[in-house]
């Protein structure tokens, strides 16, 4: 894949499609999340962090995202909140599993479970970021200045 936008639609298709996902989002940042009603279970994604390289003569983009599954449950229900936490892995391991069966250059690191209890109901998240490389022009272009 050469372009972010093209990943941003296999997301958003991959997320669309998938049975067990019921709203995506990109949101510009953290801050942004706070004022936010979600479907459940949401898949929420946050561009966080890039790096330009040409190491080794090899011109790549590397940008990473901030991720998160949400989903809710009752907060009565110990088990139902377990289920909820695996179904959140389950979908992270299938993004996974999509991207590399897309042959796309990813990197899935340290996943974080917390839950979040209310007075009637417990939202269980998933969090972890997604790293991606994009390849560049493998020569130096003219620099774009007046």
């Amino acid at each position: 894949m050469n372009d972010l936008r093209t990943f941003y639609k296999k997301i958003k298709d991959f997320c669309a499609d998938h049975n067990m996902i019921n709203e995506f989002i990109l949101l510009g940042s953290e801050s942004d999340l706070e004022s936010r009603e979600f479907e459940y279970r949401t898949f929420i994604m946050i561009p966080s962090s890039a790096n330009i390289s040409r190491d080794l003569a090899r011109p790549v983009y590397t940008l990473s995202f901030n991720c998160a599954v949400l989903d809710r449950c009752s907060t009565r229900n110990e088990v139902a909140s377990i289920t909820s936490t695996e179904e959140n892995l389950f979908v992270i391991g299938q993004l996974q599993d999509f991207l590399i069966k897309n042959d796309e250059n990813c990197y899935i690191d340290e996943v974080e479970v917390e839950n979040f209890i209310s007075e009637d109901e417990n939202v269980t998240s998933a969090y972890f970021d997604v790293t991606m490389m994009f390849a560049r022009k493998g020569y130096k272009v003219h620099i774009d200045n007046a």
